[in-house]
């Protein structure tokens, strides 16, 4: 019998597109891309194999946690989110707005996530931030959008953001599938969460002691095993910069977004004004 599983894959792959949005490729002379979507394949799957009643269960960092939220919002599950207990307000009304269950417990996102995974029951889900190829899967479609969006044109080089691997894991996946390997990742960490960097120095996972940074939802004592497995296979660059370079990047980028979003309105609106005339 034949083994259609690849084409199982791709099928349920697009029909999880309604939890995230294509991405965005615009040209810019200073950054490239980056976009997250790994969780919602993870979720849709669990959906497809274990059905709408269950209960998905996170504290495994913010961005995951915000993802998980929104993902069962969208797929009308229930969902518990543990988070440490100094975590932004804000950031805890928006996992509650969609609808999730805030629990705020411990000073960091260890203990949070070890709390978290006590909460699992019967039909609990547990997800994590990026150690599932699930995950990994879904990241990776990014590059086959670049690919279309390029017109199969390889770009320079691409920037990725490294927590515990799951993005760049999905990254180096695509490049691997749409047969861009020579196409390099600078791999980007901040200095007290460096992980990744400090793996591939000792050519071994290594656990931090503890971690200090002001990027918070890339915050992470580790990477996964895969991360460091595919980091042979293709040309990866570990790059650790400061709090204060990547704040000034992030001010930066949002600072050119900001121009380009106002513009945006603007044209509209006189556009609008113009056919109403």
């Amino acid at each position: 019998m034949d083994d259609d599983s690849s084409s199982e894959d791709e099928h349920l792959l697009d029909e999880s597109n309604l939890l995230h949005v294509g991405t965005p490729l615009i040209h810019s002379a200073n950054l490239s891309i980056r976009l997250n979507r790994g969780i919602g394949n993870f979720c849709y799957r669990k959906i497809q194999t274990r059905g709408s009643d269950i209960r998905f269960v996170c504290g495994s960092g913010i961005n995951t946690a915000l993802a998980v939220a929104y993902c069962a919002r969208q797929l009308r599950v229930e969902a518990t989110i543990v988070v440490p207990v100094n975590t932004n307000e804000r950031l805890c009304d928006a996992i509650r707005l969609d609808g999730a269950q805030l629990i705020k417990y411990g000073s960091d996102w260890t203990a949070a996530e070890i709390h978290a995974r006590k909460l699992v029951k019967r039909n609990g889900i547990y997800v994590p931030s990026s150690d599932h190829e699930h995950i990994w899967q879904g990241h990776s479609s990014i590059i086959h959008e670049l690919k279309t969006q390029l017109m199969d044109n390889p770009p320079a080089a691409i920037i990725c953001p490294v927590g515990g691997g799951g993005l760049l894991n999905g990254i180096i996946l695509g490049l691997q599938e749409v047969g861009w390997k020579q196409v390099p990742v600078i791999a980007v960490e901040t200095h007290g969460s460096n992980a990744f960097q400090a793996a591939v120095v000792a050519g071994r996972l290594v656990q931090l002691p503890k971690t200090s940074t002001l990027a918070s939802s890339l915050e992470a004592k580790s990477v996964c095993a895969k991360t460091l497995e595919l980091s042979l296979i293709h040309p990866v660059v570990p790059f650790a910069v400061s709090d204060a370079m990547a704040a000034n990047a992030v001010r930066l980028f949002a600072g050119k977004w900001i121009v380009k979003y106002i513009i945006g309105i603007l044209t509209c609106f006189f556009f609008f004004i113009k056919k109403k005339r």
